[in-house]
């Protein structure tokens, strides 16, 4: 059999076990377009309704902006982390698409696929064998830092932009002009947290060529210039530049522990449940039972010994690169297990760079990979086929069945399928509000991420208004303080909006009664505070109290109990 029959054979061999792991994690109902009822949960239900919202706005500069979500503070489809590289594309088609529509199964598919992929095209530039390599695309299949992040992350999820940046590296054939500027315009549409991390392996690569003269100096002048133009183009287009500052809350909290290759986090039977510090999760990279046993065996069999390849002009680049993205991920707030041993100052640039990216623990994946594909070569290069494989392949055998109910719950605890969410607001007045030409949700105090987004955000998209209760990636900082001060103003001078349905907490409630007009509508509806200027006859003949018609002398009940949605 030819050569590069066999290459392409062992390719669609490693896509086909990524296909088959993305059934046994996901199941087949998340591939049902029109079923959204998984994705209403946590920041699946962001990513969801920020791709609802985009779909049903007119298109505007740059392409990716979506003001209906967040109307002052304004949004775009890359700010509630959407897959601009799916979303921009099935806007298009909006017309030919049902309503509603996901695409996320889809992602979740091609992310398991290229997952596979890569890793196997990577083990076999490592100097792995093709059955061997498939086994080290297995383990990368499977390993928890992946399956954790699919569920809560869907962009996220895209690891397979790491591999194949590492894999570009590690190439024996130097790649093509146009591969890494490709990879960052990829890239640049998914998340942009996988985006530092890739242009962080390119840097490497580049001077890896630079240092071995493995490229021409025509090469290396443009493709620079190259991945930097696909990036900034990709980057505007998806609606990335719409804010003033990215920095944000978590950086030190959300990191990589120092004991990260021994903390399981729910991903292991037998291992110890050793403790740790309370947000490190963001930095779960326990390789598993099965990689640590290759690493042993790797250790006591001295197949270590080659790891003295890593100090070569070949490879020191991207060994000095890994390193210093595990510092970046472990922070300024140094732990290990349960302890906090120090903080270290740093310097600002580093501290903006850290709360930009917030959650840091993340920066360790690269090196995860290596380490997880690197444990099989090593094994693979130290013994006989005969020997090796089996051993690989009950060390894979163990590990799965090890983590099993970490990675099984997602599949198992699907919501039947359906192209509804769920919601609290079930009074009638909801839909007459929408009916008398109400365009805009607005909830005060202002708030990113109240508890009461998700309920608001699927009333508003799904009946055509703009809303400011929301929760995005990242928030123009000087936008917020001004809807803030916006907010506080109206409350001082009853100067609100019209076609506007507000939602308050008791003390907005309260300074609202100080303006109540005959015609307005300040009411208890499904436990929430809803006041609508001129929206008194929006409750005629349900059994609902207005505060307006009782002279204002009245609070809602619910202020009392504490139950109202924030």
């Amino acid at each position: 059999m030819p050569e590069r029959l066999r290459d392409l054979l062992g390719d669609l061999a490693a896509v086909l076990c990524g296909v088959a792991v993305f059934f046994a994690f996901c199941g087949w109902w998340v591939l049902i377009p029109t079923n959204i009822a998984w994705l209403d949960f946590a920041d699946r239900a962001m990513h969801q309704l920020g791709w609802m919202f985009y779909r049903d706005t007119p298109w505007g500069l740059p392409p990716g902006v979506s003001p209906r979500l967040g109307l002052e503070l304004s949004s775009s489809i890359a700010l509630v982390d959407g897959l601009p590289l799916f979303a921009i594309p099935f806007k298009l088609l909006g017309q030919w698409l049902p309503q509603p529509f996901q695409y996320w199964g889809y992602w979740l598919l091609l992310s398991f696929a290229l997952q596979g992929l890569f890793a196997y095209r990577l083990a076999r530039e490592f100097g792995a064998g093709r059955a061997l390599a498939l086994a080290a695309s297995g383990f990368v299949l499977i390993t928890p830092t992946f399956l954790f992040r699919v569920p809560m992350h869907l962009a996220l999820s895209g690891h397979w932009v790491l591999l194949c940046g590492l894999w570009l590296y590690a190439r024996r054939t130097p790649p093509a002009l146009w591969a890494w500027p490709l990879l960052a315009a990829i890239t640049s549409a998914i998340h942009a947290t996988l985006l530092a991390m890739v242009l962080a392996l390119w840097a490497a690569a580049w001077l890896q060529r630079l240092w071995l003269r493995r490229t021409g100096a025509r090469h290396l002048t443009l493709e620079p210039l190259l991945v930097a133009a696909a990036t900034a183009a990709v980057l505007w287009s998806a609606g990335f530049f719409g804010i003033g500052s990215y920095e944000s809350y978590g950086y030190g909290d959300y990191k990589l522990n120092l004991a990260w290759p021994v903390l399981r986090y729910g991903w292991s039977q037998i291992f110890p449940d050793l403790p740790h510090t309370r947000f490190d999760y963001e930095g779960l990279s326990f390789p598993g039972i099965g990689i640590l046993a290759l690493l042993l065996l790797a250790l006591l069999s001295g197949a270590m010994m080659r790891l003295r390849g890593v100090a070569t002009r070949y490879w020191l680049p991207l060994a000095t690169l890994l390193i210093a993205l595990m510092l970046f991920a472990f922070s300024k707030n140094l732990s290990f297990g349960p302890t906090e041993l120090l903080k270290i100052p740093v310097p600002d640039l580093l501290e903006k760079l850290g709360s930009a990216f917030r959650s840091t623990g993340r920066f360790v994946w690269p090196l995860l990979y290596v380490v997880t594909i690197g444990a099989v070569v090593l094994v693979a290069r130290r013994f006989r086929l005969a020997i090796a494989l089996p051993v690989v392949l009950v060390a894979f055998t163990a590990q799965a069945i090890d983590s099993a109910p970490g990675w099984r719950p997602f599949a198992q605890h699907m919501k039947q399928p359906s192209d509804v969410w769920p919601t609290q607001l079930v009074s009638p007045f909801w839909e007459r509000a929408a009916e008398a030409g109400i365009s805009r949700v607005r909830a005060i105090p202002v708030r990113v991420m109240g508890r009461d987004w998700q309920a608001l955000g699927y009333y508003a998209v799904t009946h055509g208004m703009a809303i400011d209760a929301i929760y995005l990636g990242r928030v123009d900082g000087e936008a917020l303080a001004d809807l803030r001060r916006r907010a506080a103003e109206a409350l001082a001078t009853g100067a609100f909006d019209a076609d506007t349905l507000y939602t308050l907490d008791v003390s907005s409630a309260l300074a609202v009664m100080q303006h109540l007009r005959p015609g307005d509508l300040l009411a208890t509806i499904d436990r929430r505070i809803v006041f609508v200027p001129g929206g008194a006859h929006l409750i005629d003949g349900l059994d609902i109290e207005n505060t307006a018609r009782n002279g204002g002398s009245w609070v809602p009940p619910v202020a009392y109990g504490g139950s109202v949605p924030q």
